[in-house]
């Protein structure tokens, strides 16, 4: 029995909108995470079958109840509260279907089918993409619930409160007939659009129904996170953090490297040396694999935190093979191969019959180049007054490396006067600007990166060179020559001769060819590299489809991950970021004109 003060607590606490998460009374549980217009229900004789429990978890509203449990009292008491806000209400009870191993039924009211039981269907049928063979059947009855239990509420109540009951029998999809073997996997995938589809549903009736106080189905979910992921982002953002990956896998020698590199006639395959590794791969990867990720209720969260821990682990492993060929393969795991589209798009850059690398006599050094990037960043710092964000000039760094707040320039660092803003934008106003936005989201993935990042990162990096008129004809041709001299590291080739194709053949200087080939072959093989041309592509390809960029600046992730991050912004979890100063700009909105008019590679040439 429910005692009356907690159905009570319980209505007061939804009346005014707070969080229920409460244990009841024969192993059950109520767990409303905000005031929604609906409720899914599961009644268990003795154990919790654990795939329904789970589905239903997925749930912002959810009632996980004994079925010796007389529940009509806190039902009753929750649809009073509701339909004082929403005027209508939903309960969508889930049982299993033993049946039939490939029949999903939805009991439903009967009269004309409405909007929600046609998204309940159509949503159910969307399964057969994961198991094909999958049967949807509508039954038209006033008996929606298990044929051994009685009703969750009688049916005059649900008349008179304008309540919809559905009931939603699942078959055992989950395992093998005989019960011996389970599909997590499958159940994983099944899990995410269940997930979704009974916010859809719940969309559908509030909107036809009742008075709608939402404006988008992904607001009927999760709003709160638990501290269990808060707990596993912690430790998954900690481990990500800790590696400062890109620098231990950069040599730390590369200048003197190269000298010897001239001197010897190009002929002579240089010997990088690395950073010591100060962690411990093996233990990184029992505490990423320690973590109960199968456990989170969020479908989305356990998504992006699995996803994660993948490539984290990937990444020790590589720091494991650092110098070996095997570094190569992992790699390529990571950021895949070279897409033709991508490779003739390089060729076509580097034989346009114009020089690929133009002499520049104007340039400046890495003290300029670090005055500038203080500067910038002094636009943000009372923004992010916790963060510590610093630029330091370094010995053993080649180039500009960004790693977490910490912008590293190389000592001998000279670059292009004309470049200095394009670069000062690419790693400040991108790189940095993000990790900072990321860091003042509750999730640590933010900043760490969502798996599969640096892709869409680089690209935007990119691209803001471009919309602060630095982009010209030499930074693309450098961005084609990595892409040919990853190419060349998949087919087999070896430093010198990677070299060689970028000096002989494509004729860019020995210095240039050199930096290109040390940054693909590093570690034993980096195939990261081919991603800035190919992100540039792809963002370009985005706003000319339509795509809002200031969307993509509130922390690290890919363009595939925009409808999760519009979930979690819909959700309430995330908030909205500090976009770069030059997006203010009129030339810079000039530039982003001529690019949702579309635009070519060559076109961006400033």
């Amino acid at each position: 029995m429910i005692e009356t003060k907690l159905v009570e607590t319980v209505a007061q606490s939804f009346s005014n909108g707070k969080s229920i998460r409460r244990n009841l009374p024969l192993n059950s549980k109520l767990v409303i995470d905000q005031k929604l217009p609906y409720i899914c229900v599961f009644r268990f004789d003795e154990v919790p079958d654990y795939h329904i429990s789970s589905l239903l978890n997925t749930q912002g509203a959810y009632l996980l109840a004994n079925a010796a449990l007389d529940l009509s009292p806190l039902l009753g008491k929750i649809v009073e509260v509701a339909t004082q806000d929403f005027k209508s209400y939903m309960i969508v009870e889930l049982w299993s279907n033993e049946a039939d191993n490939k029949c999903i039924e939805i009991w439903h009211p009967g009269d004309k089918i409405s909007p929600t039981i046609e998204a309940l269907e159509k949503g159910f049928y969307g399964f057969n993409s994961l198991l094909p063979g999958i049967n949807v059947v509508l039954k038209d009855s006033n008996k929606r619930h298990p044929d051994h239990l009685g009703p969750l509420l009688p049916l005059h109540q649900l008349k008179k409160s304008g309540t919809l009951l559905v009931g939603i029998a699942i078959p055992p999809l989950f395992g093998s007939p005989e019960g011996d073997l389970e599909y997590p996997l499958f159940f994983r995938r099944v899990r995410r659009k269940f997930a979704k589809l009974i916010k859809q549903a719940a969309y559908e009736f509030v909107r036809v129904q009742a008075d709608n106080k939402f404006e988008h189905y992904l607001m009927l979910g999760k709003t709160r996170l638990d501290n269990l992921v808060r707990s596993a982002d912690r430790k998954i953002s900690e481990i990500s953090d800790k590696m400062d990956f890109i620098l231990r896998v950069t040599p730390v020698n590369s200048t003197e490297e190269q000298i010897k590199f001239i001197q010897n006639g190009f002929s002579r395959m240089p010997d990088f040396s690395y950073r010591l590794i100060s962690l411990d791969p093996e233990i990184e990867k029992r505490e990423l694999f320690n973590l109960s990720l199968e456990k989170i209720e969020h479908p989305t969260l356990a998504f992006l935190l699995r996803n994660k821990r993948m490539e984290l682990e990937k990444q020790l492993i590589m720091l494991e093979e650092r110098g070996t060929r095997k570094f190569l393969h992992t790699s390529r795991s990571i950021f895949g191969d070279v897409e033709e589209s991508v490779k003739n798009a390089a060729v076509d850059l580097l034989t346009d019959q114009i020089p690929n690398e133009q002499e520049d006599t104007h340039t400046i050094d890495a003290v300029d180049f670090a005055r500038a990037a203080e500067a910038e960043l002094d636009l943000y710092r009372p923004f992010f007054s916790d963060l510590n964000l610093t630029v330091k000039i370094k010995d053993n760094v080649n180039g500009l490396i960004v790693s977490g707040g910490e912008l590293s320039i190389g000592k001998h660092l000279n670059i292009s006067k004309r470049r200095l803003n394009a670069l000062i934008q690419h790693e400040v106003g991108t790189h940095m600007l993000t990790y900072c936005n990321g860091h003042r989201q509750p999730l640590g993935l933010m900043y760490a990166g969502f798996a599969g990042y640096e892709q869409t990162q680089e690209g935007i990096a990119v691209l803001a060179e471009y919309l602060v008129g630095g982009l010209d004809i030499n930074r693309l041709k450098l961005l084609a020559g990595r892409v040919v001299a990853v190419d060349s590291l998949i087919d087999g080739a070896d430093f010198i001769e990677t070299f060689n194709l970028l000096y002989k053949d494509y004729g860019f200087t020995s210095a240039t060819a050199f930096n290109i080939s040390m940054r693909v072959h590093r570690g034993g093989g980096y195939t990261k590299d081919a991603i800035y041309l190919k992100g540039l592509m792809e963002i370009i390809a985005f706003i000319g489809g339509g795509g809002n960029l200031s969307k993509l600046y509130g922390g690290k992730f890919a363009l595939e991950h925009l409808p999760l991050i519009e979930e979690l912004t819909h959700l309430r979890i995330l908030k909205k970021p500090r976009l770069p100063a030059y997006l203010k700009l009129p030339q810079t909105k000039e530039r982003l004109s001529r690019i949702i008019k579309g635009v070519q590679l060559k076109d961006l040439i400033n």
